[in-house]
């Protein structure tokens, strides 16, 4: 996926659902802009009240991704191992937390 994509997807945040999944499982690589252009994206919707989450990274991406400390930013909980786990944190954050 290219930065320019990740850049049409910001531009219509206001149009997207709370909670966008940015599915990696075919990135072989990332680099520097890549993981900028990711950040930049997460940013961009939390602005506008949406939330990325990310899954499925391979090992390549998935190393940069924690060696950029990229969890700090968008939270460990944002950044998931498989779809199912994606889903079910698109979940949690549409619901709300739960009562006290």
């Amino acid at each position: 996926m290219s930065a320019d994509k990740l850049h049409d997807i910001a531009a219509q945040a206001d149009a997207l659902p709370p909670v966008v999944l940015l599915r990696l499982r075919n990135m072989t690589a990332v680099d520097g802009t890549g993981l900028g252009a990711i950040e930049e994206l997460a940013d961009d919707l939390r602005k506008k009240g949406r939330t990325l989450v990310i899954c499925g990274a391979p090992a390549q991406p998935a190393g940069a991704m924690r060696k950029a400390e990229f969890h700090e930013r968008l939270g460990d909980e944002n950044i998931c191992g498989t779809l199912q786990d994606a889903l079910d944190r698109a979940a949690q954050i549409v619901q709300g937390p739960g009562p006290p």
